[in-house]
């Protein structure tokens, strides 16, 4: 196998690939598969659990297939930092390749033969096509809710349903969740799956803008194919929550703010939170709605108000952790939010006020501790 390659297309591709080698191994996981056919060099890696293959374009000058480790091939790689290396030849013969960029500058690596390497999944499922913009509009309104508890695994990752032409995603750790969708005619999945973050997180560096996504979903894997990448995941296990059913049909109360000023607010009262719970208290008594945030550790105490449009009866009061409040509030990106209420310790729905914002989040509050 012999190639020509520009050095910041192989970097780009090698520390895609890396996100799949585990931390530890001693078997051929450790290593990247590549392959050459002409001029498209394609970079495979796995964990067994992770599967991911890029694919680059060269200047092939004889075809072959090698397994090369990872992390020791990338470092080499990474660390040509020489604004005059552009362009590197790699030349394998008798399992060594020799790695040039210079007229003097080389060096070698052992290889391997690609007989015992582990062969990637086929995929055959549903397929759905989604522009990577609409992937990403999904993403963000979801990914930050996913649970963190290793106890709760089937939260540990995104929902995902295509039915009805409505595509949804829904993230929950039992605190807050988020919710979005976008619209397709004729969409539809057999059944909905419950995706790791990780496939999520890696095509977003690999894609952009409106580049078309195919995906594929069968019972064990969630496969994502783009132009220049194929990557599959084996599904989370589990039972997703009922996430239809936690959002109530009707509310007692609802309170319409400013976005940015809610946010702002919170965040200049929220050093003065207990540092174990978090927590704001928020009062809404007519148009005035007003924040405080109490530490007894230090003994010191913020406050601050906003002027609401309040529509329910009587004065009002509840707590939330304010991280989490700040964090929905930042991922509405609408000039004006509104809080959906029935009581001080039921769900508060979040909503973006404006047409076609297709997303809602849910935060569980507080219990307001003195």
């Amino acid at each position: 196998m012999r190639f020509q390659i520009k050095k910041a297309d192989l970097l780009d591709a090698l520390q895609t690939a890396l996100t799949a080698i585990p931390s530890k191994s001693m078997s051929s996981l450790r290593n990247f598969c590549l392959r050459l056919e002409g001029d498209v060099l394609e970079i495979s890696a796995t964990d067994m659990q992770y599967f991911i293959k890029t694919i680059v374009q060269v200047k092939g000058e004889r075809d072959g297939s090698i397994q090369i480790e990872a992390r020791k091939f990338s470092e080499v790689i990474k660390a040509l930092v020489d604004p005059k290396i552009e362009y590197l030849t790699i030349d394998v013969e008798d399992f060594l390749a020799r790695i040039k960029w210079s007229e003097r500058g080389n060096a070698s690596l052992t290889c391997f033969d690609t007989a015992d390497y582990y062969p990637f999944p086929k995929v055959e499922g549903d397929k759905i096509t989604i522009a990577a913009s609409e992937l990403f509009f999904l993403i963000e309104k979801t990914r930050f809710a996913v649970s963190k508890d290793p106890a709760r695994r089937h939260l540990s990752g995104v929902y995902f349903e295509a039915k009805d032409g409505i595509i949804t995603m829904v993230a929950t750790d039992g605190h807050r969740m988020g919710n979005a969708f976008i619209e397709q005619e004729g969409v539809s999945l057999e059944k909905g799956c419950i995706v790791h973050t990780k496939i999520l997180d890696q095509i977003k560096s690999l894609t952009k803008g409106d580049e078309p996504l195919e995906i594929c979903i069968n019972d064990t894997y969630f496969q994502i194919k783009c132009n220049n990448a194929l990557i599959i995941h084996t599904l989370v296990e589990g039972i997703y929550p009922n996430h239809k059913g936690v959002f109530p049909e009707s509310f007692e109360r609802t309170v319409q703010a400013n976005t940015t000023d809610f946010y702002n607010k919170i965040r200049s009262i929220s050093p003065m939170a207990n540092q174990h719970t978090h927590q704001i208290k928020i009062q809404i008594d007519g148009s005035t709605l007003e924040m405080s945030a109490v530490d007894p550790d230090v003994g010191g105490e913020s406050r601050e108000a906003l002027t609401v449009i309040h529509q329910g009866e009587g004065s009002f009061s509840l707590g939330f952790d304010h991280r989490y409040l700040s964090e929905i509030l930042n991922l509405c990106q609408s000039e004006e939010i509104i809080l959906r209420m029935n009581n001080p310790i039921g769900a508060c729905i979040i909503e973006p006020v404006g047409e076609g914002l297709n997303f809602k989040f849910l935060l569980m509050p507080l219990r307001i501790t003195n």
